[in-house]
This record gives C-alpha cells, sequence and structure tokens, in this order.
C-alpha cells in the first residue's frame, strides 16, 4: 500500500485571497490529479482538506470520478479548530492518522499548498503554489515522486 494525502484548496483549484473560490474554478485541476492517479494505481487516498469538516466522506468522494473515488478511503481526524498560525498541523494529523490506523511504516507523501504546515516530513510534500494549484509544474513533481517510489519498490 503507499498512501497520498490530499487537500483540496490551492491544489485541486486554485484559492482566493480572502475570497471565495470562483464557481467554474473550484476543482478545476481535478482531471489533471485522476489522470496522474490512474497512472499509479495501487496509491490510496485520504483527505486531509479542511473541507472534511463541512462534507462527509461520500459527498467528498462524490465529486471525485468512480475509479478514484474507490481509491479514496478515509479522511485525517476533525481535530479542535483553532484560528491562526499554527504551524506543522497538517504533517500532524498525517502522523496521528497513521499511527492510530496502524500504517505508520507505510509509505506516503502529501499533496499541500501550505509548505508551513509540514517540517519533518517536507520531503514527503509535493507543495502547490495555493493561487494556482496543481499545474504543470506540480504534476511532473508528483508524477516524479511516485516514479522514485516505484522505483525503490515503494509503490
Amino acid at each position: 500500500m503507499f498512501l497520498c494525502f490530499l487537500d483540496f484548496d490551492g491544489c485541486l483549484h486554485p484559492q482566493h485571497d480572502r475570497e471565495p473560490t470562483p464557481t467554474d474554478q473550484i476543482f478545476c485541476h481535478l482531471p489533471r490529479f485522476e489522470g496522474v492517479m490512474r497512472d499509479f494505481p495501487t496509491v490510496e487516498i485520504v483527505i486531509s482538506s479542511m473541507w472534511r469538516y463541512q462534507f462527509t466522506l461520500d459527498e467528498l468522494r462524490a465529486r471525485f470520478s468512480p475509479d478514484i473515488a474507490a481509491r479514496i478511503i478515509d479522511t485525517t481526524a476533525m481535530t479542535e479548530r483553532v484560528d491562526g498560525y499554527l504551524p506543522n498541523r497538517r504533517e500532524g494529523e498525517i502522523l496521528d492518522w497513521l499511527l492510530v490506523t496502524g500504517n505508520e511504516n507505510t509509505p506516503w507523501i502529501a499533496i499541500d499548498d501550505a509548505v508551513w504546515q509540514f517540517e519533518k516530513h517536507r520531503d514527503r510534500l509535493v507543495a502547490c503554489t495555493w493561487y494556482r494549484g496543481i499545474d504543470d509544474e506540480v504534476e511532473e513533481r508528483l508524477r516524479a515522486m511516485l516514479l522514485s517510489c516505484k522505483d525503490h519498490r515503494l509503490l
């Protein structure tokens, strides 16, 4: 098993500074993400996005194509929300999920736009630029990281 922790805002669509993402842009990069995932069919997905606070797992899966939705196995736990700067929070939520589910030795990556949310495992982060999302450069890095894992027989 190989895991991909996926953020939505700033990854599957651009984020807009203090403004909601326009409806026509929401999930505009989803086809690109799904295309990469289809090339790596053993990768399972865990949603780490804040969207998990507003939608159930089934509602989140419904936004994806059926073949990719079937590979979304969970969301990270919903922790108490605190406004403000919380460094390493996303990384902590991922590490907690790995521990609680008995997957602490399972190889993983994260796709996220909040680099400051990661400290010890930045080498596992495929960072997006919040106002662009998964663009050509990010897709290339994601594919390279997954190919490297495959070459090392982690995938």
